[in-house]
């Protein structure tokens, strides 16, 4: 007897084969694109079927070589490959196109994975989470999936994380906001700008846990590291060696593959942490305390056309 899995358009390889799931990537402008077809093509139970690129980043060459490679059969129009997929990834380097890409397969009931930054103003944050209405809905960071944090388990007693990461603080900062959401688990109630040095912000949550949030290394270090206070004192720091990636990257992926099944859907905290990138932008330049339900979080705008602007892929 199949599995009974959401929207029942599984397909077998064979009869007693393993269950296959068709993806549709929607945007190949990142090394995203490379590194998740890799490893679904890997993956005994999931397979690229389908995909689109808009041409923001990539020449036609380098589309029809990625679907040569993992035969998949290219789109003109995203909307295309709502009946032939089980799930869509939207990869799209520019973030402010991810509602209008991931709304049409939300609403069609396709599970569907966002890329990190979600989105860049409170209005698409609310319009994928009204779209959603039950649809899994997956995406951010993989840096909450490694092995590392997946076995974090945070000093209920204690009420402070320190956490530094680097590069571009809107574009990398979903990475440590991503994953202190996943670790505290609760909606955030005020943000605001420190003292201390840098780009860096104080986020108090709704059950009292204090983090400290410095989006840009003193040093310049490529990692990320999550330092937990209280009655004992856990640090965490992942880099990006190919170990590392492999191991974040690969749980991420078998984390869409649970919530496509039907596991529980992750899309509140995504959304949470979405939101609270927002309120850490609005907080640093405007220099004030920036709340859920601030006037001035839902005028706020991070414009993702300017980051594709400068954006060249990282090999």
């Amino acid at each position: 007897m199949a599995a009974v899995c959401f929207q029942s358009k599984f397909k077998y390889k064979t009869p007693y084969l393993k269950l296959m799931v068709d993806i549709g990537i929607v945007g190949l402008d990142t090394s995203h694109g490379e590194s998740f077809a890799d490893r679904i093509s890997a993956h005994d139970r999931a397979t690229v079927s389908a995909v689109w690129d808009g041409g923001s980043v990539r020449d036609d060459s380098f589309i029809e070589a990625f679907c040569e490679e993992y035969g998949a059969r290219q789109y003109e129009d995203p909307e295309g490959m709502i009946s032939e997929v089980d799930a869509v990834m939207i990869l799209t380097v520019d973030w402010d196109t991810h509602r209008p890409l991931a709304v049409p397969f939300l609403e069609a009931g396709i599970p569907t994975l966002i890329d990190k930054p979600i989105a860049g103003t409170l209005g698409d944050i609310r319009a994928l989470e009204a779209s959603a209405n039950g649809t899994p809905l997956f995406g951010g960071s993989a840096v909450p999936y490694h092995s590392k944090i997946r076995s974090f388990e945070r000093d209920r007693s204690g009420r402070a994380l320190y956490c530094v990461g680097y590069d571009d603080p809107f574009y990398y900062g979903p990475h440590l906001v991503d994953t202190v959401c996943r670790i505290i688990d609760e909606d955030w109630s005020t943000v605001s700008p420190a003292d201390d040095p840098g780009r860096t912000v104080d986020v108090v949550f709704t059950d009292g846990t204090y983090v400290t949030l410095r989006l840009d290394s003193p040093r310049g270090e490529k990692q990320f590291s999550f330092l937990s206070i209280g009655n004992r004192t856990t640090l965490i720091e992942i880099g990006n060696g190919r170990a590392e990636m492999d191991d974040m990257y690969q749980h991420y992926l078998d984390a869409f593959l649970e919530t496509i099944d039907g596991g529980r859907s992750n899309g509140e905290r995504i959304l949470n942490a979405a939101t609270l990138l927002l309120g850490i932008d609005a907080a640093l330049e405007y220099g004030q305390p920036i709340t859920p339900d601030s006037p001035i979080l839902a005028e706020h705008a991070v414009e993702g056309d300017a980051f594709l602007e400068a954006y060249s892929p990282y090999y």
